[in-house]
């Protein structure tokens, strides 16, 4: 099954950032509850992953309870009296790996007039990343610690640097796929670097996109 539950807006214009987002977006705040209400944010310039080996079990599980405060779904879900998102049982096979999962961000551009100028959204290349790059950091909610990983440059003079491809001009016809953890991946397996073999021997997905907005 395929279920939507988090929604960011993000915009350079100095002007926008820190607004509440329009009605195509689920304003918390007018259902009463304490939620915060979605805010428009600065692009994220910091090269980085959205989940890690610890937080997107963690996640999972999470959305398989009752949502926390910042959960952009909790309103929609307390109104249809649902105790949480997704199955309980259905998170716990997959979390006992009997069941594959993934996180997929769907990036697109809200204009309908113009198109992504700056900053596009750039990914790095899987295969030119291995976990000797990656750092773990921490965001601290009110009721959740999430947990992303930073990829820095490779520090062996021997490596390559890591190689980009970004997206340049996107328009509102045009979406972008980024996977954001994939349990069967190469780092979900523990493997040194990202595409390799899983557990089983296989020639396994990439994990997940190291992803970044920059300055074209």
């Amino acid at each position: 099954c395929v279920c939507a539950f988090d929604h960011n807006v993000r915009s350079s214009d100095r002007a926008s950032v820190g607004k509440i987002t329009s009605k195509r977006t689920i304003n918390t705040e007018e259902e009463g509850n304490g939620s915060a209400a979605p805010q428009v944010q600065n692009p994220a310039g910091l090269v980085h992953a959205d989940y890690t080996k610890t937080s997107a079990p963690r996640r999972l599980n999470d959305l398989s309870n009752p949502p926390k405060l910042n959960d952009v779904l909790r309103p929609k879900l307390l109104a249809q009296n649902r105790k949480s998102l997704l199955d309980p049982a259905i998170v716990q096979e997959a979390l006992e790996g009997k069941r594959r999962y993934a996180f997929i961000n769907v990036w697109r551009s809200i204009d309908p007039d113009n198109p992504v100028k700056n900053p596009p959204l750039a990914c790095i290349d899987a295969t030119s990343v291995t976990v000797d790059d990656l750092r773990t950091f921490q965001i601290h909610y009110v009721d959740r610690v999430g947990e992303n990983y930073f990829a820095c440059p490779p520090s062996s003079s021997n490596r390559q640097q890591h190689a980009w491809w970004y997206y340049p001009d996107m328009t509102m016809q045009e979406a972008l796929l980024l996977k954001q953890w994939d349990s069967i991946g190469g780092v979900a397996c523990d493997a040194h670097s990202d595409g390799n073999e899983n557990g089983n021997g296989a020639k396994a997905p990439s994990t997940f996109t190291v992803h970044s907005a920059f300055i074209d």
